[in-house]
């Protein structure tokens, strides 16, 4: 089976619209990973999360507020031969981005983020309590490093 690294923006971004949930990798101060999964949206090559006002997370973010995104999409078991196992593969797309959190600490722009966020579930508006939008922490990771990758391509094609 053949991995193919995908640069084109466009696959890259169907790919990570068709996600239900992202995998985020977070920094723990005594240098373990911390890997949590995620709702999430994307729009201008920013991905969006939200939160509590509080936790461990928010409190890793603030000693080290690089991550890394994970994304999968299309899983799908291939083989070439039923009987070798290492004929087998997972067929999929996935994504990971690395970049930096920054935290939206202004109301109409947690609220934008917010309406990122659930458009790419719903492709619906919504309107927002005040408490509900100050009560929350908004995440954005602006123009991060991402690769895209298909797995369990066949090594020649039909």
């Amino acid at each position: 089976m053949k991995t193919i690294t995908i640069t084109d923006s466009q696959i890259i971004c169907d790919t990570i619209d068709k996600c239900g949930i992202c995998f985020v990798g977070i920094t723990q101060p005594d240098g373990m990973p911390y890997v949590i999964p995620m709702c999430f949206g994307f729009h201008d090559n920013t991905f969006y999360f939200h939160s509590g006002l509080e936790g461990d997370k928010l409190d890793f973010l603030k000693n080290n507020p690089r991550v890394c995104i994970t994304l999968s999409e299309g899983e799908q078991l291939v083989f070439q031969h039923s009987d070798v196992a290492c004929s087998y593969s997972m067929k999929s797309h996935s994504i990971i981005a690395q970049g930096e959190v920054a935290f939206i600490d202004d109301y109409d722009e947690k609220v934008k983020a917010l309406d990122i966020i659930m458009q790419h579930y719903t492709k619906r508006k919504f309107t927002y309590g005040v408490p509900a939008v100050n009560n929350i922490r908004i995440w954005k990771v602006s123009n991060p490093e991402i690769s895209c990758k298909s797995f369990g391509n066949r090594a020649k094609r039909q």
